[in-house]
């Protein structure tokens, strides 16, 4: 899926880049209608093809995405990539499937791009192949003189091979497919519909098309309209690099051709439009058939022919040339601040959000590991797929820490979750400019880890279980009881988060019997018969060994 999002995001960026050369294309065209040839507007569009083929070359400030280039704001967080962790260990703990989750914006775009290219590929595929083998069914045979001035006009125009020529009734214009073997469509009633000198024309333009390569740039140009089918500019410049093909070929068909042969094709084409029934959703087919303000300007342009002068020539390759390596460019990014700061770390440890973290007697190093994988996941608010994430390091000492952390937390802010890991551990967390530093410790300055927060309620500390009741109970087992219900009976369904720090007496029993008890209440007691302290702050309840608790203080600062 990586693969895919990253070629989705080159196809935007290509598209955002074929649009503004599209517009500048047609603006061209219309200053210099009277004194561009058909094939020099042709040839304008070379760009928009390229830009839409190859991939994007180093930045440029003279890059045309500089039109659309914003200023950064100055909140815009833009970390370093990921780097790697100082230990390598593999990410051993895979939360349950949470219950909510942040619906996937970009996943649902590239999902329904990906269908509709495909389904618009694999339809007109089939069209052309159905439609081609309706017109098999009722071919008929081609005549000697037809074939034998085929093969003249192919000579004439320097064709290696002479087409199959496939004759229908069902053929409703002259056209030609097929990209191995090249295959020359007529309808039934070539032969009498035109005089010898235009049917002579109309197979010239055909086979030019063939000479010109126009079939391969056909197809390609189906794929490129099914990968960027929700581009309605580009939608525009494919109609206009199709009339502008058919105007092209006729000037090469017409080069240095008297006004009599000029009339003759003009005749042609009226007759052509005149017997044209229309052939459905097939884009295989290339022909000399155009009708309605498309034909009307190619008839003008073959009626007022006039050569083009060598300065414009020049002038419209320049212009290609400019146009080019102003859309294949990429707009050159500002440059970073140079005063590193930690507020873009402190905003995603605030605001990436974990729905559910599940750890069993996990190691410190496989808690950070699976962190740091989910911060990148679930990071919404880093456009560049290689910079999304923390960076969390984890310097083990030697010996290394042993904890065994155990937690069940339920939608926790990554920061949170990181530093309720390094209670339990016994470390210390340093925040720096590029990433989240957690060893055993720190000079004065460095370490940051917060302090233990007053005990303020958390938000669901208002649920009241009906009835309570352990008997010869553990403290672990009645916290996993008590965690369960509070999840069953939040309206929400998101619980309580209670943590456990190691340390007390496990062989503790507990045997209690409540009725309409406030949670707070039930852990408080819990907690005062396994000799543990009960704290909290916004998140969750901490449940800590009388032993390892902060002594208390009276109001005169005096402690107990």
């Amino acid at each position: 899926m990586n693969t895919l999002t990253q070629l989705f995001d080159w196809l935007l960026a290509a598209s955002l880049r074929a649009s503004l050369l599209t517009l500048a294309t047609l603006l061209i065209q219309a200053a210099l209608h009277r004194h561009l040839g058909a094939r020099m507007r042709y040839a304008l569009w070379l760009p928009v093809l390229i830009v839409l083929l190859m991939p994007v070359l180093p930045q440029s400030q003279w890059s045309i995405e500089q039109v659309f280039q914003a200023i950064p704001p100055s909140a815009q967080i833009n970390p370093a990539p990921i780097l790697a962790s100082m230990e390598q260990t593999p990410a051993v703990f895979e939360a349950p499937a949470p219950t909510q989750d942040h619906f996937n914006w970009q996943r649902l775009l590239l999902i329904s791009w990906v269908s509709v290219s495909a389904g618009m590929l694999v339809l007109g595929s089939f069209s052309f192949i159905l439609t081609l083998r309706r017109f098999k069914r009722v071919r008929h045979p081609a005549s000697d003189e037809l074939l034998a001035t085929l093969a003249q006009i192919a000579h004439e125009v320097r064709l290696r091979h002479v087409p199959q020529i496939l004759i229908a009734s069902s053929v409703s214009s002259p056209a030609v497919t097929g990209l191995l073997h090249p295959t020359l469509l007529l309808p039934a009633e070539f032969d009498r519909e035109f005089t010898p000198a235009e049917a002579r024309l109309v197979l010239k333009h055909e086979l030019m098309h063939l000479k010109r390569g126009d079939l391969p740039l056909n197809a390609l140009m189906c794929v490129l309209m099914a990968l960027h089918w929700f581009n309605p500019l580009l939608w525009i410049a494919f109609f206009k690099v199709r009339a502008d093909r058919e105007a092209a070929c006729d000037a090469q068909v017409l080069h240095d051709a008297s006004n009599d042969r000029r009339i003759e094709y003009g005749h042609a084409l009226l007759k052509v439009e005149t017997a044209f029934c229309p052939r459905g959703f097939s884009l295989g087919f290339v022909g000399i058939f155009q009708r309605g303000s498309a034909l009307r300007s190619r008839i003008q342009s073959i009626a007022t022919h006039r050569a083009s002068h060598p300065a414009m020539k020049a002038l419209v390759t320049m212009t290609i040339v400019l146009m080019t390596f102003f859309g294949i460019t990429q707009a050159q990014q500002p440059a970073p601040k140079k005063k590193p700061t930690t507020e873009a770390i402190q905003t995603k440890l605030e605001k990436i959000i974990i729905p559910h973290i599940q750890f069993q007697g996990a190691t410190v190093a496989e808690c950070i590991e699976y962190l740091r994988a989910k911060s990148r996941d679930l990071d919404t608010l880093t456009a560049d797929p290689a910079a999304r994430g923390v960076n969390i390091l984890y310097k083990a000492d030697n010996p290394p820490s042993n904890a065994a952390i155990s937690l069940d937390l339920k939608e926790i802010p990554l920061g949170e979750a990181l530093h309720y890991v390094v209670e339990l551990a016994s470390l210390k967390m340093s925040i720096q400019p590029n990433a989240v530093v957690i060893a055993q410790s720190f000079p004065a300055t460095a370490a940051d880890s917060p302090e233990p927060k007053p005990a303020t309620a958390p938000p669901s500390s208002k649920i009241i279980f009906p009835s309570l009741e352990f008997r010869d109970a553990t403290l672990a087992e009645c916290i996993d009881f008590i965690r369960i219900k509070s999840r069953e009976l939040d309206p929400d369904k998101k619980g309580v988060n209670i943590i456990l720090k190691p340390g007390g007496n496990d062989s503790t029993r507990i045997t209690l019997s409540l009725k309409n008890v406030p949670l707070p209440e039930s852990l408080r007691y819990c907690a005062e018969l396994s000799n543990h302290k009960l704290t909290s702050d916004a998140q969750s309840y901490f449940v800590t060994p009388a032993s390892l608790a902060a002594p208390e203080k009276t109001p005169s600062g005096k402690t107990k």
